[in-house]
């Protein structure tokens, strides 16, 4: 693997169990329509986001 794939990864990792440790202490949204908003706005965000890496690779 390349060096920056592993710091990717290790970093990842470090930010998913800074998520579980400060997980009660971060709001919570109870209305449906904004929980379906962010699920779609995160979605074209990924979209964009890896398109653009592969446009830029090749």
């Amino acid at each position: 693997m390349k060096q920056v794939s592993i710091v990717g990864i290790i970093f990842v990792l470090v930010l998913v169990v800074l998520l579980k440790v400060f997980e009660d202490s971060i709001p919570k949204i109870s209305d449906p329509l904004t929980n379906i908003l962010v699920l779609v706005l995160f979605g074209i965000f990924a979209v964009v986001y890896g398109v653009s890496q592969m446009r830029k690779r090749s």
